[in-house]
């Protein structure tokens, strides 16, 4: 029993760890998505360039950030400017992202963000 155990947790680990790419990440560098927060909070995501712009239409909160790829399938976001009030205190704050799986029109991906667990979630393309 308890050797069965330790196969499952080896083997969920194994697969946790690799990626399923079938669209080049690099096809995510531009374009305008969508995504759902944590607080199952949608918002429009528009990217260009090296700036993201995330607002949520119904409430008219921006969040306005740089951004900067490391490598083909993982960025760098940096809080440059926002209307909200309780997120100000982020500006120039960086938060790392790893795409892990893609479609094509979508990706999945895990924030390795140093003050909060790993967060994770899913961005669809609109402009497909």
């Amino acid at each position: 029993m308890k050797y069965t155990l330790l196969l499952c947790m080896f083997c969920f680990a194994i697969t946790q760890g690799k990626t399923q790419i079938t669209e080049p990440c690099s096809s995510f560098r531009s374009g305008n998505f969508l995504y759902t927060d944590e607080n199952n909070i949608t918002w429009e995501l528009s990217r260009n360039g090296k700036r993201q712009t995330e607002t949520n239409k119904k409430t008219g909160k921006t969040v306005k950030f740089r951004i900067l790829w490391l490598n083909e399938c993982e960025y760098r976001l940096t809080q440059v400017w926002t209307n909200i009030r309780e997120r100000r205190k982020w500006n120039r704050a960086h938060y790392t992202y790893r795409i892990i799986a893609t479609t094509a029109r979508s990706y999945t991906y895990s924030c390795i963000c140093k003050d909060s667990p790993t967060v994770g979630g899913t961005v669809v393309r609109l402009d497909y």
